[in-house]
């Protein structure tokens, strides 16, 4: 199914920011225009009461012959009774000042548009009202020159904001195009690749952070699945080389053959291919979901691995400390992990294991498996639990050991939130185990 074209994301930032600024410049406009006219007709009311005021000292004193600039009185009856000659006998507002003053708008003869304001008076012991006006025209026209000034400085404003939205988003995610560059050319085989990090701590350097840790850890399943197929290969392919040996030697001179002989050595190599098989489906499992856990009696999953170990009769089995521990955790894995470390003691001891199982005082359950063998020299303490490593490859391939067994021990332990290490006596070897009591 294609994908239908669509903007990017730097154009729709790009017209995200400059419709946001567009708008808010068009309301800015519109806010200065209102402002602008408040203002001028603020000073033309200020201007007309100025005039009215300053006329009323001169019409007290007596009508004088010629009234000041567009200034007219008027008595209480509405009657003009003097007039400048600009207004001629118009009344300029119908309005009497009640109160101190009396403001509003009119017109004066040649139709302009006008402010009058308008003051209480007395003539020859009589009240009138003396009315002073001022033009609007420069109103409309400040208002008209301010609109034709945001029509030409928003325009430039909205182009300039574009172009600097444009290049600071390119610029902004230029790196993430790198990174899609690098990521497209990442192939199973090029896991070592790496994003490019920008030198920052914002989303975008978070970002490719987390991808090259991701790549990392893809890079390590991917080189631990290759190299636990290739030795799987290979501890396969030496059971059934030894199997197919047998066989040709035997078709090839069936009257000298001892078929018996070969019937068990094919027994034990098919066993060993059996033990190697189980332990390889151990470790798949490993890498898939939880296992579903419960309450475990470790104490008991532990005795009935050891009276296992006893009924064949190779080692004596101590107990040294030993007491009750229940913990949360999965019963198969735990059995697994207690089988596989009393199998490598049996072994490899002399004659001798000892099992320790406490819950120490920081409620962490302590299992113990000590033998009395030769030991794991100090350079291979941390490499005992690589899965197919043997301190001695020859003897375990003898004994049926593929070196998975502590593997699988390390892999179910720390699953559960646990940690395990190899001790070094003075004698033989002996491995510890830590495993939270509470939950998984």
């Amino acid at each position: 199914m294609r994908r239908r074209g669509g903007w990017g994301v730097q154009l729709r930032l790009t017209v995200l920011a400059v419709l946001v600024v567009g708008l808010g410049l068009v309301l800015g406009g519109a806010v200065v225009a209102v402002l602008v006219r408040d203002d001028l007709t603020g000073d033309a009311e200020e201007q007309a009461l100025s005039r009215a005021e300053s006329a009323v000292p001169l019409v007290e004193a007596g009508l004088p012959a010629a009234l000041p600039d567009l200034v007219q009185v008027v008595d209480r009856d509405g009657a003009v009774l003097a007039s400048n000659e600009a207004l001629g006998g118009t009344r300029l507002l119908a309005l009497w000042p009640d109160a101190d003053v009396v403001t509003g708008t009119s017109r004066l003869p040649d139709g302009e548009r006008c402010t009058v304001a308008g003051v209480r008076g007395t003539l020859a012991g009589r009240p009138v009202a003396v009315y002073a006006a001022a033009s609007l025209d420069h109103v409309e026209d400040g208002v008209t020159a301010t609109v034709h000034a945001m029509a030409v400085i928003v325009p430039v404003l909205v182009v300039a904001v574009t172009l600097v939205s444009w290049l600071l988003v390119g610029r902004a995610l230029r790196p993430i195009g790198a990174i899609r560059r690098q990521v497209s050319e990442i192939t199973g085989s090029r896991l070592d690749r790496r994003v490019p990090e920008p030198p920052t701590d914002d989303e975008v350097g978070r970002l490719a952070r987390t991808m090259n840790a991701m790549l990392a850890r893809m890079q390590a399943d991917h080189d631990r699945q290759q190299r636990f197929a290739a030795d799987a290969a290979h501890e396969l392919r030496s059971p059934l080389a030894a199997i197919r040996a047998q066989l040709e030697i035997g078709l090839t001179h069936p009257d000298r053959t001892d078929w018996v002989r070969v019937a068990q050595d094919l027994h034990r190599e098919g066993a060993r291919l059996s033990g190697l098989t189980d332990e390889l489906l151990e470790l798949a499992r490993s890498d898939d979901a939880p296992d579903p856990t419960g309450w475990v009696d470790l104490d008991e999953v532990v005795l009935a691995e050891i009276e296992t170990i006893r009924s064949r009769g190779t080692v004596e089995v101590l107990l040294s400390p030993f007491s009750a521990v229940r913990l949360h955790g999965n019963a198969g894995g735990l059995r697994r992990v207690v089988r596989n470390l009393l199998d490598n003691a049996e072994r490899h001891a002399r004659g001798t294991v000892t099992v320790g199982l406490w819950l120490g005082e920081d409620g962490f359950a302590e299992l113990v498996v000590s033998d009395d063998g030769p030991g794991v020299p100090g350079a291979d303490h941390d490499r005992v639990f690589d899965r197919f490593f043997r301190v001695q490859p020859a003897r375990a391939r003898k004994d049926g050991g593929a070196g998975l067994g502590l593997a699988i021990v390390r892999d179910v332990v720390e699953r559960h939130g646990g940690t395990v290490w190899l001790a070094n006596p003075s004698s033989g070897a002996s491995f510890h185990v830590r495993l939270p009591a509470g939950s998984v």
